[in-house]
């Protein structure tokens, strides 16, 4: 899944009619091998697409493309995208870390899926331009339910984080801690969470094998 937050404004997750995002819905999408999406939420344009590959025992593999850009040409606000892989009750899933800080990649072992392993690539500009510049945050936690996804990483946000992108200006964010949860309640499953901060314009893309 994904959520992301515009700092400054709310962290958001689900799309409901009365939380202030302007637009939301699928451009096109066939049911199983492809989709676009685009949600606009004060300013910001998010377009989502996937597409899949059949093969294997267990459904293929597929890539997943998340584009960013605001719709006026002003100063790009700060924004997190926070890609997410949880359990509910069964699987496990093993982090791959790279420089201790930015989660490359998702180990995982499901009933429905076998083994596998999902990547995060590095940001890029739009267009097909090199490297972006980001900050990077994980979170590893216990989940109460999936329901409970939303309250677990907003508890977990600290403004600790600093944005120092070469030659600019640092500044400050909300980045999530490395471990957390909610105390009180049992876990019944896994997140593992990787947070990205950047300026939009840019395209990110996972990919699942």
């Amino acid at each position: 899944g994904l959520m992301w937050l515009q700092h400054g404004g709310n962290l958001r997750h689900t799309s409901d009619q009365n939380d202030g995002v302007s637009r939301y819905g699928w451009l096109m999408h066939d049911g199983e091998n492809f989709g676009v999406q685009e949600i606009r939420d004060e300013g910001l344009v998010l377009r989502t697409e996937f597409v899949k590959q059949p093969g294997g025992d267990h459904g293929g593999d597929w890539s997943w493309r998340v584009t960013v850009k605001m719709e006026d040409k002003g100063p790009a606000p700060l924004l997190s995208l926070f890609f997410y892989v949880a359990t509910d009750g069964q699987g496990t899933l093993r982090p791959v870390l790279e420089n201790g800080t930015r989660l490359a990649a998702v180990a995982g072992t499901a009933e429905e899926l076998g083994d596998f392993t999902l990547t995060f690539l590095p940001p890029t500009g739009e267009g097909g331009e090199g490297p972006k510049y980001a900050s990077y945050n994980f979170l590893a936690a216990g989940v109460p339910g999936l329901h409970r996804l939303t309250d677990l990483v907003r508890q977990s946000l600290r403004e600790s984080s600093v944005f120092s992108p070469p030659g600019r200006p640092r500044r400050r964010f909300f980045g999530v801690s490395s471990t957390g949860g909610l105390p009180g309640e049992p876990p019944r499953g896994q997140l593992l969470l990787h947070q990205v901060t950047l300026e939009p314009p840019a395209v990110l893309e996972v990919t699942m094998e």
